[in-house]
C-alpha cells in the first residue's frame, strides 16, 4: 500500500473524527479544571493574607471612661450654645452653596508648537 491509499483509507474511517472530538473535549476540560484550581488557590491565599492583616491591624480596645461634661448654665432668656451652633451651621450651608458663574465660555485660540502651521506635515509649494 502506498501513502495515498493509506490516507484515503484513514479519511473514511469513523475513528478519525471521534478522536478529534475526544481531543477537543479533553482540552476544554483540562482548561476548565485548571482555572478552577487556580481560582481556589488565589481565593485561599487572599483569605489567608486578609486574616493576617486583620490580626496585625486589630485595634487594641481599652475601656476608657468618658469625662463628665461640665454642665453649662444658661441664664434665663439666653440661648444654649448648641442651639447657636446649629443655627450658625444651617445659615452657613444655606447661603454658601454655589458661587455665581457668568455662563460665558471663553476659549481663546493660542498658537503652540502642537498646532503651529509651520510644523505641519503638508507643505505645498506653488
Amino acid at each position: 500500500m502506498n501513502l495515498l491509499q493509506i490516507s484515503l483509507l484513514l479519511a473514511h474511517e469513523e475513528w478519525v473524527y471521534t478522536k478529534g472530538w475526544i481531543v477537543t473535549i479533553a482540552g476544554f476540560l483540562i482548561v476548565v479544571i485548571a482555572l478552577f484550581i487556580l481560582s481556589t488557590i488565589f481565593r485561599g491565599v487572599a483569605a489567608y493574607f486578609t486574616k493576617q492583616d486583620a490580626k496585625k491591624n486589630a485595634p487594641k480596645v481599652e475601656q476608657v471612661k468618658e469625662a463628665p461634661k461640665p454642665a453649662v448654665k444658661v441664664a434665663e432668656g439666653e440661648i444654649a450654645p448648641e442651639v447657636l451652633t446649629a443655627i450658625g451651621m444651617a445659615l452657613y450651608l444655606s447661603t454658601n452653596l454655589h458661587d455665581e458663574e457668568s455662563n460665558v465660555i471663553t476659549i481663546e485660540r493660542r498658537t503652540t508648537s502642537w498646532n503651529d502651521k509651520n510644523y505641519g506635515v503638508r507643505h505645498w509649494k506653488r
